[in-house]
Parts: C-alpha cells; sequence; structure tokens
C-alpha cells in the first residue's frame, strides 16, 4: 500500500513538474517569437550589408510613420530618377528581419521602379515600442503606409517570409481600392503554426504539445492571429501574385505556399531548386532577377492604358 502512495506521489510530481516546464518553454517561445532579435546597423556592419541606401549608391530620404497606437515605424524612401513612370515597391522583411536587410534586395526591384519604400516592421529594427504581432497588426501599418505614400503611381507589393504573408493580407484588403497591381511573395508560409514548428524543430524541442499551447496562448495575446491564414487573403486578391519558393525550405513547406498560390485568381508559382528560406535571391540571382523583373514588367503593361487608336480619314 505504501509503494503504491510512493508511486502515485512521483507521479504527481512528474506531472506538475511536466507541466511546470511546458509553462516555462511555452512563455520563452511566446517571448521569443514577440520579440525577435533586432538587426540595426551594428549588425548589419558586422555582415558586409549596406548601412543605408547611400551606400549602394541610390537617392534617398528618410522619414518615420506612426501607427494609431503610437508605434514609430523607421522608413526609407529610395527614388529612381531614370523611371519616374514606374510602380512604387513596398518592401517588407521576414521574422527577425530589418529595413537594413530588405536593402540587400532593393536592386531586384529598383530598376522598374519609380520609387522603393523599404520599412521597419513592429518589433524590428529600430522600431519601437512595442512587440511584434506576428504579420497581422502589420497589415494595418502597410496599408497605412501606403496611404502616407500617396502619389499616382500604383504599388506592387514585395515581401519575404512573414513579410510576403503581410504583403499579400494589405493587397487582399486594398483590392477595393486597386492600388496594387501585383505582388512578389518570396517563401509565404500559410499558417502562422508552420514556421513555429520549424523553430521547435530547429532548437530540438518537441512540437507536442508544445506547438499547440504556444499558438493559442498568442491567438490570446494577439487579435487576428487566429484567422491570419494566408490563402483566404490570396483568394480576395484582384491582382497577379508570384510566389517565389525555395525546392528545399525547411520553414515554410513547399505545399503550403503551392496551396496560397492556388488560392489566387491569377498566380504564378516559382521553385528554385536547390534553395532553402530566405536565399532564392542567392541561391540563383539570375533567375530570380529575370523572373521579378518580366512579373513587374507584365503588371505594369496591364495597368498602363493602351495607346489610343489613330483613326484613318479620307483625304
Amino acid at each position: 500500500m505504501e509503494t503504491a502512495e510512493t508511486l502515485l506521489r512521483l507521479a504527481v510530481l512528474l506531472l506538475a513538474g511536466l507541466g511546470v516546464l511546458i509553462a516555462l518553454l511555452t512563455t520563452v517561445l511566446g517571448w521569443v517569437l514577440t520579440h525577435p532579435p533586432r538587426v540595426g546597423a551594428g549588425a548589419a556592419a558586422a555582415r558586409g550589408w549596406f548601412l543605408d541606401p547611400a551606400d549602394a549608391g541610390r537617392e534617398f530620404s528618410e522619414w518615420t510613420l506612426e501607427t494609431r497606437d503610437g508605434v514609430r515605424l523607421p522608413v526609407w524612401e529610395v527614388v529612381n530618377p531614370q523611371q519616374p513612370a514606374g510602380p512604387v515597391v513596398i518592401l517588407s522583411h521576414c521574422w527577425g528581419g530589418s529595413r537594413r536587410e530588405s536593402l540587400q534586395r532593393l536592386g531586384f526591384v529598383y530598376q522598374r521602379a519609380s520609387r522603393v519604400i523599404i520599412w521597419d516592421m513592429r518589433g524590428h529594427g529600430e522600431a519601437g515600442p512595442g512587440m511584434s504581432q506576428l504579420g497581422t497588426a502589420e497589415i494595418d501599418d502597410l496599408l497605412m503606409l501606403m496611404d502616407r505614400v500617396g502619389g499616382e503611381r500604383p504599388f506592387i507589393l514585395y515581401g519575404y517570409s512573414m513579410g510576403a504573408g503581410v504583403s499579400i493580407c494589405a493587397a487582399a484588403r486594398d483590392a477595393q481600392r486597386v492600388r496594387v497591381i501585383g505582388v512578389i511573395a518570396d517563401g509565404p508560409y500559410r499558417w502562422t503554426r508552420e514556421p513555429v514548428h520549424a523553430l521547435l524543430t530547429f532548437n530540438g524541442l518537441p512540437s507536442f504539445p508544445i506547438l499547440n499551447i504556444v499558438h493559442r496562448a498568442l491567438c490570446v495575446l494577439i487579435r487576428g492571429l487566429r484567422n491570419s491564414e494566408r490563402a483566404q487573403f490570396a483568394r480576395q486578391l484582384k491582382c497577379p501574385l508570384l510566389v517565389l519558393h525555395g525546392a528545399d525550405d525547411p520553414v515554410c513547406p513547399l505545399n503550403s505556399a503551392l496551396e496560397v498560390a492556388q488560392a489566387a485568381p491569377e498566380s504564378e508559382f516559382v521553385i528554385i531548386p536547390a534553395a532553402g528560406h530566405l536565399n532564392l535571391h542567392q541561391t540563383d540571382a539570375h533567375r530570380y532577377q529575370a523572373t521579378i523583373d518580366d512579373f513587374m514588367r507584365r503588371c505594369m503593361d496591364r495597368a498602363s492604358p493602351a495607346p489610343a487608336q489613330g483613326v484613318a480619314l479620307d483625304a
């Protein structure tokens, strides 16, 4: 009898310990996800990146977008004086990225753009105060950024990983205003739990039951996360969608990205062989550049009214 009671107490202690461990892991992971590492000037310099657009030989201005809830988002506005009739491209970074990281991708869209807008999203780079909302409130921020930029030129939204999903969702939300003529999505995921699962796997942690607990906790913490599935937004697009994805992406499953592309009324899905996540532009820079360049050209051709046909008059 005493042995049974001892075993029962041990079992209770083990379960209590396991519960505490899961709660601790959930808290830590939730904090890490909403407070990603900041990529500022120091980190950029250590990696040998351009520190600002002037380093890349481009004209630019710098300003700050303040959101309705008081978050300050730093912005670079890069001007291309050689292409005044081009679209305005807004470049949105990944989770854990920043405008300094996005700056390294400027060359892929600069030649066809009249302006390129590069910004720090909530909880990233030099934005503040506040934490990342994992691609939810960032959608409203991007729409506000479009309003602030304004002008007569149409928009092409270009994002990678989390920024890809934010770009798709913002274009869908803005569909009635017909300001967005194309979306370029590099390495998108359909569900937020997919990159969280990859983060757990990368750190050698079991996805069950931590993944479900963390996701439910984040859904309570972050308004809109529960309904942030990307394919439902892709269905609402009124413009072409280009999805670029690495064949060996360990973070965002290939099938997930394909489902996002297939949901859109008009899309193109391009697989970069041997590429993983966030390195498509480095794995095959030539194909990456050619695909984006052709997509932007076609978007502009569709958006530009056809020239009026002359009417021959009898002499």
